[in-house]
């Protein structure tokens, strides 16, 4: 019996364009979601944001402007997906009463799928999260705040001390810094500090330029091709890292990021013994403590590995940006610059007494420049997508079908004018007043997001915040080098993806 390859193919492809051409019919006429409004590619298929995000490099965050502005506050960007603009409507998506699973194409880029971060489901999530609370409680962290005063593991002087001993020696050499690789740098050696007991030593690497840092903001776009190309996403991951480093270059820091923490868990659960002579709790003192579990088993190798992923980029990122973005604003406006230092100086007159952290943060014109700060950095830029329970809910006073896509990016809440009037301008007297309506503002600085999934790190972050803004504001005189807010751009690919000028600036020591 003779049989027709190419026939047998054409039947293939035939049936294969027929399926489609039903999905994209029925997504546009029976789905659901059909009388929300949004563009028409939209809704028939997900490749519509591949070709816009992948393809044409846009800014989702840009694109969801515009389809906004012409479609009002809600509107459908995939067949089962819509996003949401007013900012009632975030938290009705994230809330503490909304134990929502999250959509796994985002979340599944990472390679972090069995962290604190990564969980897809409530339970999972908050049973890892309830494991590692401890250590990152305000009252830990009020108490382990000496780390980053304090000598670090591999310095003879403190994370922000050494910082600022780096900026001084490029001052003295006549040269300027990349405030955007210093904060980095800063963030990554307290964030391994904090959770391993150990420093990458990235302040050390000259310029800033430390292959971590470099490669971790270059892998920004690089998880934008593996939320939309799963394929190609676990090729990369199943690469031995020797070939991982030659097929992409340009995250060859990442992937010995990922040999270094594979190691390290390696050499932790062969040897936990050694956590007993750690200065303080790291993430593996209760990631590997069985009580600690509440009936749940340890977690395996592979996902101690990812946690402690989760953590550095978690920790070193968001604390970074709104760092540069802050300095940039009040460096820009040299007025705000003189008035944030009297303000410190009134609680740290003598330079070798440097007040706590409890201290700086009853300072009113010190906090709001902080939280204007958070407000411009945004955090995570994407929305994070959670699934709307079987039951339907009510978002921005829509009714939603179970099993719908659903998101806000925080951009929509920090950059509202009804809620931040002129919201493009950096205004630290806007968290001086009751804000709108007599309202306190605080319910709408979202930059860890909000409900059961929000940051487990917040504490952590703020406490940095306050040092690093105190001491910088504190021990140096500071002027741009060639760079205006206007220069700064970015491209939303889940962070804020930084590609125009870096924030560079001359720090000259105060004396006194």
């Amino acid at each position: 019996m003779d049989f027709n390859i190419s026939g047998a193919v054409a039947t293939v492809l035939l049936s294969w364009l027929l399926v489609n051409l039903c999905r994209l019919a029925y997504n546009i006429f029976l789905h659901p979601l059909k009388r929300f409004r949004g563009p028409l590619c939209a809704a028939a298929t997900t490749w519509w944001k591949t070709y816009i995000e992948v393809y044409a490099q846009r800014s989702m965050t840009d694109v969801l402007e515009d389809l906004h502005a012409r479609y009002g506050d809600v509107v459908r960007t995939g067949p089962n997906e819509l996003h949401f603009s007013h900012p009632a409507a975030y938290n009705d998506i994230y809330n503490s009463a909304a134990r929502w699973d999250k959509e796994e194409s985002l979340y599944r880029c990472f390679g972090e799928d069995r962290s604190s971060f990564g969980f897809l489901t409530y339970i999972e999530a908050k049973q890892r999260k309830d494991v590692l609370q401890p250590l990152f409680s305000r009252r830990a962290i009020v108490k382990i705040q000496s780390l980053i005063r304090e000598k670090a593991s591999t310095s003879d002087s403190s994370i922000i001390d050494h910082l600022a001993s780096v900026l001084t020696a490029r001052d003295a050499a006549g040269k300027s810094s990349d405030l955007f690789f210093a904060f980095r740098c800063f963030t990554l050696d307290t964030i391994t500090e904090f959770c391993f007991a150990t420093s990458i030593d990235a302040m050390d690497v000259p310029d800033f330029k430390a292959p971590i840092v470099q490669a971790m903001e270059a892998a920004n776009p690089t998880f934008v091709l593996f939320k939309h190309f799963a394929p190609f996403r676990k090729l990369i991951f199943s690469l031995p890292p020797s070939l991982a480093m030659k097929f992409s270059p340009e995250t060859a820091g990442l992937t010995q990021l990922r040999v270094i923490l594979g190691q390290q868990v390696k050499e932790v659960c062969a040897n936990q013994e050694s956590l007993t002579k750690s200065p303080h709790p790291i993430i593996y003192s209760r990631l590997l403590d069985p009580a600690a579990q509440n009936g749940y088993p340890v977690p395996v190798p592979g996902s101690l590995y990812e946690e402690a992923q989760a953590m550095m980029f978690a920790g070193t990122d968001t604390v970074g940006n709104t760092l540069m973005i802050g300095f940039l604003h009040i460096l820009d406006q040299p007025a705000l610059q003189v008035r944030l230092r009297e303000e410190v100086c009134q609680v740290w007159p003598e330079l070798s007494q440097p007040p706590d952290f409890q201290t700086l943060e009853k300072l009113p014109i010190l906090t709001a420049a902080i939280k204007e700060s958070l407000r411009m950095a945004s955090g995570v830029t994407t929305p994070l997508p959670r699934i709307v329970p079987p039951s339907g809910a009510t978002i921005g006073n829509h009714s939603v079908p179970g099993g719908t896509i659903v998101g806000m990016s925080s951009v929509f809440v920090h950059y509202s004018a009804e809620i931040f009037p002129e919201p493009n301008s950096f205004d630290i007297g806007r968290w001086l007043g009751k804000g709108v309506e007599g309202k306190s503002l605080d319910q709408w600085l979202i930059s860890f997001s909000r409900g059961p999934r929000s940051c487990l790190g917040i504490n952590l972050a703020w406490c940095e915040l306050y040092l690093a803004f105190a001491t910088m504001l504190r021990r140096f005189d500071m002027k741009l080098d060639g760079m205006t807010t206007k220069d700064l751009v970015w491209r939303d690919t889940f962070l804020p993806y930084f590609y125009g000028k870096h924030l560079t600036a001359w720090c000259e020591p105060i004396a006194k």
